[in-house]
């Protein structure tokens, strides 16, 4: 095994280093998230010992969903740290090398043993703590918990394994969900997206609690009203292959015109508030990840929308939807 640990993640590069002996791969594209960007020299010295060429990708890097084509282009050979794979039609070139947490998860899922109401308990995670699920379940099962995780999906290749713009994983017929991981997004949105109670357990911190949306729904509510009376609004088409949604880009500009909007559709790599302040709009909708609208809203000095939040803004629908994402590679450019 040829492991690194980096900021308490474990990286364990011996399939690419495998694959790059046994084909004779002469040039290695290596794509690193920005939180672990730093590991990229080491990762390269070990790649380069195995008589290959690196090439290091200096632009951000969001998930699976964000690969590097233009790199990924230029070598024989692209190593992708910190996901699981996604983009199947991409596969043969890529090879994704999983970030994982060691840290162990009982003491946390068992002081949120508490919190439960329910008998049938949902059991979601993100990559860094797929490998746990089993563990989590069990320590569920052995305290009279029935606890279930679903997957894989299109988009996710882990049971139990939730993106943020894929909660298949959770709906598993259960009452209530236990999240492992860090940060708020991803439990907030298994929330929103499957109506479930939620419970968050972050084995990093040892926090347990209960995730509140009632917070979350008045402010997005507060920036679709603004919205609504924007008349000049831009449809966002992301580049990225696991992000790109032309069918929904193309009907939610149908159904702004017919409204009276004055519709521009923009094709774009990074979506940036410099690069949509320059546009001159009032409003966008991002048809990419969802957490441009949600987690970066602030960062925009114009209404940022997904698009269930859009055809609210519209008047085409009153319920709140969670957006997200079915296809692995998004959708095709046409139907």
């Amino acid at each position: 095994m040829v492991l690194i640990l980096i900021s308490g993640y474990e990286i364990d590069l011996e399939r690419a280093l495998d694959i790059i002996k046994r084909a004779g791969v002469r040039r290695v594209g290596v794509q690193v998230p920005d939180g672990l960007k730093r590991s990229a020299p080491e990762i390269s010295r070990i790649i380069e010992e195995s008589g290959a060429e690196v090439l290091v990708s200096g632009d951000p890097c969001y998930g699976a969903c964000d690969i590097d084509l233009q790199l990924c282009s230029m070598v024989d050979l692209m190593v992708h740290i910190g996901h699981s794979e996604m983009c199947e039609s991409l596969s043969d070139r890529i090879v994704y090398i999983e970030a994982r947490m060691p840290d162990d998860v009982t003491e946390v899922v068992e002081r949120s043993l508490e919190f439960f109401t329910k008998e049938r308990v949902a059991v979601c995670t993100t990559i860094q703590h797929a490998h746990m699920i089993d563990r989590v379940i069990g320590i569920l099962r052995s305290h009279g918990i029935e606890a279930l995780a679903g997957g894989p999906s299109p988009r996710t290749r882990h049971i139990g394994q939730v993106l943020g713009c894929c909660y298949a994983a959770a709906r598993v017929g259960a009452d209530e969900a236990l999240f492992i991981g860090t940060g708020r997004f991803h439990p907030l949105g298994l929330s929103m997206a499957t109506g479930m109670r939620v419970i968050a357990a972050d084995p990093i911190t040892g926090s347990v609690e209960e995730i509140e949306t009632h917070d979350f729904l008045r402010w997005r509510y507060g920036i679709i009203a603004r919205a609504s009376d924007a008349k000049s609004i831009g449809i966002l088409i992301s580049k990225k292959p696991g992000q790109r949604r032309c069918v929904t880009a193309r009907r939610l500009s149908s159904l702004g015109r017919s409204k009276g909007k004055n519709m521009l559709d923009v094709c774009i790599d990074r979506i940036e508030p410099e690069r949509i302040i320059d546009l001159g709009l009032e409003s966008v909708v991002s048809t990419a990840c969802p957490r441009i609208a949600l987690d970066d809203a602030r960062r925009y000095g114009v209404p940022v929308l997904t698009p269930p939040e859009f055809e609210i803004a519209l008047g085409m629908r009153n319920d709140y939807t969670f957006d997200e994402i079915p296809e692995a590679c998004g959708e095709p450019e046409s139907t």
